[in-house]
C-alpha cells in the first residue's frame, strides 16, 4: 500500500463472509467524512463505494449498511448516553463487486466480479475521483475512425472523424457530478429491456436516450435504424424536432388510420400474401389436425398452379357437388360458380340441368355432362400446392378454401366441411372487418425488398431515415400482434439473406411488449411471438436487436427476457414482477432487488453488460417529451360549470 493510500484509510476489515464483509471505522470519524487532498469525502452513504488494497490491485465494494456497536456501559445521566453515541464503534457492511487493476500501459481498468477476498484487518480506503472515473468510464467517450483508403491519414494526427463509444443517459444519484454512461456497442448491440410501472418514465427514458444519440456532434449515428411499434401513439411528438436540430437525421411516420392529403404520415399497408403459412394459421385460428392441411392446400391453390392441376381440382369438385349435394338449387349455383373459375367451362354443357327437379332432360345429357367433366380428372396426377407468397387478391383465398374442402370431400373425407366451419367463419370475419383493411385491401404492387426498404430507411439504395415509427394507437391486440410479428419476421429474414452479414444493425423498439410477446399462448396471434424468441436467440448474428419496454415483466415471454443483456428498471412494486426479474436475471443481487419498489419517478436502476456496475441514476430530460404525461386531475376537475367539451 502506498503512502497516499495510508493517508486515506477509514477502517479495517473485521469480518469476512461468503458474499460480504464488515468494516470497523477508525475512531475520530464522527461524521462519516474525512478531508482528503482533493475534497471532503463522505463514505457511509448507502450504495456508495469503498476500496480495499489487495496485492497489486484494489477490491471495490459497495456500502450496503451502516451500524454502530453498543458500548454496554451504564450511564448515570441520559445526556451522557446520547453524547457517547458519537464515540461508539461504527461499522460498514460492504459487498465486493469488482477490482481495479493497473494495465501494462499504466492506466486503470475496472473488472466486474471478485475471485479473492481480502485478509482480515486489511485497510479500507475512501474512493477517489480517478477511481470513480475508472468505474463509470467517464473518459474515452469517442474514438477516431481512420479509413484505410485515405492516403493522407497518418493514424496519429489526421482529420478523420470520430465515433462515439458511450452515451450519457443521466446523472448518478450517489455521485451527482458523474454522468452515467452506457457502452453503445454493448447496449444497442444486444437485447435490452426497460421495465417499470405505468407512469414511472419508460417512454421518456427511451426518447431521452435517442434524442441524446442524435444530437451528438460526430456523424449523428446516421447508420442506425430504430423501428418503433408505438402502440400508444407517443413517439411522433418526441421526435418531431430531431430533424430541425440535426439535418442528417430523418424520421418517418406510418399509421394504420386514414391519412389526409398533405399529411406527412404515410399509410401503413401489410400485403397479406407476405404472410407465411404459420402466420395465416394463427390469424385464422386454424387447428392443427384438420384445418391447417386444408389452409395449406388453399394457399397453394392461390398460386400459379399448372393448367392440368387446376382443371383436375375443379373437375373433382364439380363431380362431388353433382353426385352428393341434395338441394337442386344450391347444386346448380355451386356448379355454375365452379365452371366460371375453371378453364374448361366452354367444353361443358350444363344448360339442360333443371334446378326445379334436380335432373337433366334425359340420361344421355347427364352422361355427356359427366363425361366432359371427367376428362379433366387425372387419376395419377401429383399436386404439390406450395405457397410461394405470390400476390393474390384476398377474396381468392375464400374460393381456394372452398375448393380445398370440396377436393378433400371428393376423396372420401365427408366430415371435413364441418371440421372447417370455424376456419371459414374466421376468414369471413377478417375479410369484412374494417380494422383489417391494412391487410386485406392490398395497395402494394412491388416485391418484399421494396416494401421492407421503406421501414429500413432506404431510398434508391441510400440510407435516408433513422427513426421509423408505426403508430398503432387505434389498433386492437390482434392487429398489433399481426403487424409486429409479420414485419419483424420479414426484416429478420432479409437481414439473414443480406450480402454483407451483420453490417446493417436494426433495433426494434417493442412498446408495451406484453401485448404481443406474451407468455400466454391463448392470445389470438400469441404463438407468433416465436419470431421474437428466435430474434432474441439468433438476432445478434445478423444485426437485429430488441429493446423491450413493458410494465408487466411477469407476462412477457421468458425466452425473450432471459436473452436481454441490459436492464433499465424504473419503479416496480408488484411482488410477482419482482420475483420474475430475479428468476430471469440470476446475477442480480437481493440488494438491487430491494431498491426497485422505492425508485422515484424519472429515476431508474441500470444493470447489465453496458455498464460496469448496477447504478441508480436520474434520467436526462426528454425534450420534447412523448405524449404520455400524467393526467392533472385537480386541474381537470375543478373548473367552472357547463364548460365546453370536445372529444
Amino acid at each position: 500500500m502506498t503512502k497516499e493510500d495510508k493517508q486515506r484509510g477509514i477502517g479495517k476489515v473485521v469480518a469476512i463472509n461468503s458474499d460480504r464483509f464488515s468494516v470497523e471505522l477508525l475512531s475520530g470519524l464522527e461524521n462519516f467524512n474525512v478531508s482528503g487532498f482533493d475534497d471532503i469525502h463522505y463514505f457511509a452513504q448507502l450504495n456508495s463505494y469503498v476500496i480495499v488494497p489487495y496485492q497489486n490491485y484494489y477490491i471495490v465494494a459497495e456500502v450496503s449498511g451502516v451500524r454502530e456497536k453498543d458500548l454496554n456501559v451504564p450511564f448515570s445521566n441520559p445526556t451522557d448516553q446520547i453524547l457517547s453515541k458519537v464515540q461508539a464503534g461504527k461499522f460498514l457492511e460492504v459487498l465486493p463487486i469488482g477490482t481495479i487493476k493497473t494495465t501494462k500501459e499504466g492506466s486503470l481498468n475496472f473488472e466486474f466480479g471478485v475471485s479473492v477476498y481480502p485478509n482480515l484487518y486489511s485497510d479500507v480506503l475512501y474512493i477517489k475521483e480517478e477511481e470513480l472515473d475508472t468505474i463509470f468510464k467517464t473518459n474515452a467517450v469517442k474514438v477516431k475512425v481512420c479509413f484505410e483508403d485515405n492516403p493522407e491519414c497518418s493514424k496519429s494526427d489526421c482529420d478523420c472523424k470520430y465515433r462515439y463509444t458511450s452515451l450519457p443517459i443521466g446523472k448518478s444519484t450517489i455521485f451527482p457530478d458523474y454522468e452515467v454512461k452506457i457502452d453503445i456497442d454493448k447496449f444497442f448491440g444486444s437485447h435490452s429491456a426497460i421495465l417499470g410501472n405505468t407512469g414511472s418514465g419508460k417512454s421518456c427514458t427511451i426518447a431521452s436516450m435517442l434524442q441524446t444519440l442524435y444530437r451528438l456532434e460526430e456523424n449523428s449515428a446516421t447508420g442506425s435504424t430504430f423501428i418503433f411499434f408505438d402502440v400508444n401513439g407517443e413517439y411522433s411528438q418526441a421526435f418531431e424536432e430531431i430533424t430541425e436540430k440535426n439535418s442528417n437525421v430523418e424520421v418517418k411516420n406510418f399509421t394504420i388510420d386514414e391519412v389526409t392529403e398533405g399529411n406527412k404520415v404515410a399509410k401503413f399497408v401489410l400485403p397479406h400474401w407476405f404472410m407465411n403459412v404459420d402466420e395465416w394459421a394463427l390469424l385464422l385460428n386454424a387447428s392443427e389436425k384438420s384445418q391447417i392441411p386444408i389452409l395449406r392446400n388453399a394457399l397453394g391453390f392461390t398460386q400459379n398452379l399448372s393448367k392440368e392441376a387446376k382443371n383436375h381440382i375443379y373437375a373433382c369438385s364439380i363431380m362431388y357437388v353433382f353426385e352428393n349435394w341434395e338441394s337442386p338449387v344450391s347444386k346448380r349455383q355451386r356448379i355454375i360458380s365452379l365452371l366460371e373459375q375453371a378453364d374448361f367451362a366452354n367444353t361443358i354443357d350444363f344448360s339442360g340441368y333443371d334446378a326445379k327437379f334436380g335432373n337433366f332432360p334425359n340420361t344421355a345429357k347427364e352422361n355427356e355432362f359427366k363425361k366432359s367433366v371427367r376428362k379433366n380428372i387425372i387419376e395419377d396426377i401429383e399436386i404439390d400446392p406450395k405457397y410461394k407468397s405470390e400476390k393474390f387478391e384476398f377474396p381468392q383465398l375464400g374460393q381456394a378454401i372452398d375448393s380445398a374442402i370440396l377436393y378433400e370431400e371428393y376423396h372420401g373425407n365427408k366430415q371435413i366441411r364441418d371440421y372447417c366451419s370455424s376456419l371459414i367463419t374466421r376468414y369471413k370475419s377478417i375479410k369484412e372487418r374494417d380494422d383489417f383493411n391494412f391487410l386485406t385491401k392490398g395497395g402494394f404492387e412491388s416485391d418484399t425488398t421494396s416494401y421492407l426498404e421503406q421501414f429500413l430507411g432506404i431510398e434508391s439504395k441510400m440510407k435516408k431515415s433513422q427513426v421509423i415509427i408505426i403508430d398503432l394507437n387505434s389498433a386492437n391486440d390482434e392487429t398489433v400482434e399481426v403487424i409486429s410479428c409479420v414485419l419483424s419476421r420479414l426484416i429478420f429474414e432479409k437481414l439473414r439473406e443480406a450480402k454483407d452479414r451483420n453490417k446493417f444493425p436494426v433495433n426494434l423498439v417493442l412498446e408495451e411488449a406484453h401485448r404481443y410477446i406474451s407468455k400466454d399462448a391463448g392470445k389470438v396471434f400469441g404463438d407468433a411471438n416465436r419470431i421474437f424468441e428466435r430474434i432474441a436467440k439468433e438476432g445478434r448474428k445478423y444485426g437485429m436487436f430488441l429493446l423491450v419496454s413493458s410494465q408487466r415483466p411477469s407476462e412477457l415471454s421468458k425466452t425473450v427476457l432471459s436473452q436481454c443483456s441490459n436492464f433499465i428498471v424504473h419503479r416496480i412494486q408488484n411482488p410477482e414482477d419482482l420475483s420474475h426479474i430475479r428468476q430471469i436475471t440470476p446475477h442480480i443481487s437481493e440488494t438491487i432487488l430491494r431498491r426497485m419498489p422505492s425508485i422515484p419517478t424519472q429515476h431508474a436502476l441500470i444493470f447489465g453488460h453496458a455498464v460496469n456496475l448496477p447504478t441508480t441514476f436520474k434520467v436526462n430530460e426528454a425534450e420534447p417529451k412523448p405524449k404520455s404525461d400524467n393526467n392533472e386531475i385537480s386541474r381537470n376537475w375543478f373548473k367552472e360549470k357547463d364548460i365546453e367539451i370536445d372529444l
